[in-house]
């Protein structure tokens, strides 16, 4: 899925798709956090993430934006669906130049 690019960065890492601040509360150290929107109320969970996915905004209009500018976490964001085509435990690549959030295959153990 190709999205707005709005912090740079490539990450690969398991997603965990949060639909609310109280899923929110099961992210792991180095997920990417998958959500409709954020605002003020995810700012806590930003130390602990690898990167960002929002199905609604751009360059400055949301708190998801400018705090993983502010953290150095690779953001997009305006990937409508992303919260139905993703899962929580997906490997995938987030690419906050090109803006791409991609499924891969599951890393050798």
């Amino acid at each position: 899925m190709t999205g707005i690019p709005v912090s740079q960065g490539v990450i690969k890492g398991y997603a965990r798709v949060a639909m609310t601040l109280e899923e929110a509360e099961h992210l792991k150290p180095g997920e990417i956090l998958i959500t409709y929107s954020t605002d003020i109320g995810w700012s806590p969970y930003f130390p602990i993430i690898s990167g960002v996915v929002t199905e609604l905004g751009g360059l400055i209009s949301t708190v998801g934006a400018v705090v993983s500018r502010e953290y150095g976490l690779p953001c997009v964001v305006g990937l409508q669906g992303a919260t139905k085509k993703f899962h929580t435990g997906d490997y995938v690549l987030l690419d906050g130049k090109k803006g791409i959030l991609q499924r891969l295959s599951q890393p050798e153990q």
